[in-house]
């Protein structure tokens, strides 16, 4: 489970056949080479398509997600953009 303070993000990369299970909060996902993004709540989830990056960020109050990896696990990292910025991702 990951801990997400608001503005605080969740990078996946190589995430293809995971996914993500909200568990508190609100989150922003977006995914490269998908067309939208996507604001999830608490109980919804989110099936990584492609293999490419994903970021995911908390919005408002602290939130929580979990992984379920299907394909084996996704390189995660989570920042804080007062210690770096967000990557671009398209």
């Amino acid at each position: 489970m990951y801990r997400l303070e608001p503005g605080m993000f969740l990078r996946l990369e190589r995430a293809a056949g995971t996914q993500l299970r909200v568990l508190s909060g609100q989150v922003w996902i977006t995914e490269s080479g998908q067309p939208d993004d996507v604001f999830l709540f608490a109980g919804q989830a989110y099936d990584v398509i492609g293999a490419g990056r994903v970021l995911v960020e908390s919005l408002a109050a602290l939130g929580s997600v979990t992984l379920i990896d299907s394909h084996g696990p996704a390189f995660v990292n989570t920042r804080h953009p007062s210690k770096s910025t967000a990557p671009a991702m398209r």
